[in-house]
């Protein structure tokens, strides 16, 4: 089985395993109520998850990636829900360094603990008057938006004045301005609350919008940090794979000590499991530790998008494999097996871990081919 050695930090305080026994304590409650209970949340903000990629000046760690997956990896084996929150608080974060100068004082003004929510899909509309946007709509799958105190929305060019029709913006909206609306019904990782929000006519500085082609690309800044030189192709895929990762280790983990010791097929399915976690684990790493060094090329790139899926496939199978050798035993809702399997199905089924969309790009810029 896959192991973690050594104490995770994320700010050089202390290690995580308080963290992870106390999302442990409190997962089957956060799934019954489909939120975190507020202890974990402040657990999550209290080891440093929101400024892992805050820039210095405000206060934060600007660490790598590599950090981060190895601390949501070790999250995710006490609740996947809360590694999550904790990873999805880190990378919008990191957005929101993109943010003029102006913005980002605002944002972190208070400090870098501040809480921030993302939507990826872009939806709304924006107009510009002047140096002020006005921004409406709704946006979904917002996790975490309910404990956040800023929240990340994307507007598509076409529905923003000014923007090139190809392009996204985002806006940084403070916690007073939307309303959530609690859509989040899914069957796994149910806690957390990746909801929808709303905003009307809300008035947005200059200040507080970038357009996205810097973050798709990374910066250009020679002296920037290495996190905001990295393209997010190819940093943020391999991240979505840590929680899945660390659920399914628990899980095989947990379920070593049952059928496993006296079956030969329970035996055969726990060390093909454990074999593609390793694997998996192994790709997770190869991929942040190259999207932490500077200048990663398209083919570089590729192999991110490529290494991200698969290892989410191999996740998934392991789990699944497990499952269908556990009988009735796992039908209850309250069974550990039942919601490691659910959290694990649910997060490989995020777009960035899309096999056949990553083998498209992969054949195009590693062999040149083109899609007919």
């Amino acid at each position: 089985m896959t192991t973690t050695t050594g104490p995770i930090t994320l700010r050089g305080l202390s290690d995580l395993s308080g963290l992870t026994d106390l999302a442990a304590a409190h997962a089957p409650e956060a799934d019954r109520a489909r939120r975190l209970t507020p202890d974990v949340l402040t657990g999550l903000l209290g080891a440093g998850f929101a400024r892992h990629f805050v820039p210095a000046r405000h206060g934060g760690a600007e660490g790598t990636f590599t950090d981060l997956a190895r601390a949501v990896r070790t999250v995710a084996t006490g609740c996947v829900s809360a590694a999550w929150v904790g990873l999805i608080y880190a990378t919008a974060g990191r957005m929101a360094a993109f943010l003029p100068d102006a913005g980002q004082a605002e944002l972190w003004a208070e400090g870098p603990d501040a809480a921030v929510s993302s939507a990826l899909r872009p939806s709304g509309r924006a107009t510009l008057s002047g140096d002020v946007w006005t921004v409406t709509g709704r946006w979904d799958f917002l996790s975490g938006v309910d404990f956040a105190d800023w929240a990340l929305l994307c507007v598509a060019g076409d529905d923003c004045a000014g923007e090139p029709a190809d392009g996204v913006r985002y806006f940084a909206v403070p916690r007073a301005a939307w309303t959530v609306e609690h859509t989040w019904h899914p069957t796994g990782m149910r806690a957390t609350a990746s909801d929808s929000v709303h905003v009307e006519q809300v008035r947005v500085p200059c200040s507080r919008s970038f357009g996205h082609s810097a973050l798709m690309s990374g910066s250009d800044d020679p002296d920037a940090a290495a996190c905001y030189r990295a393209p997010l192709q190819g940093s943020g895929p391999p991240l979505f794979v840590a929680p899945a990762l660390g659920g399914a280790t628990r899980a095989l983990t947990a379920w070593a000590g049952g059928r496993a010791k006296r079956d030969a097929t329970a035996r055969l399915a726990l060390t093909r499991g454990s074999a593609e976690l390793d694997i998996a684990r192994l790709l997770l790493d190869r991929s942040v530790a190259a999207a932490d060094e500077p200048g990663m090329s398209r083919e570089a790139v590729a192999r991110v998008l490529r290494d991200a899926a698969v290892a989410a496939r191999l996740v998934r199978d392991a789990v699944d494999r497990v499952v269908d050798l556990s009988g009735s035993a796992m039908l209850s809702e309250a069974d550990p097996l039942q919601r490691a399997w659910r959290d694990v199905r649910t997060a490989t089924a995020h777009g960035a871990l899309d096999l056949d969309r990553s083998s498209t790009q992969y054949v195009r810029d590693i062999w040149g081919w083109t899609h007919d």
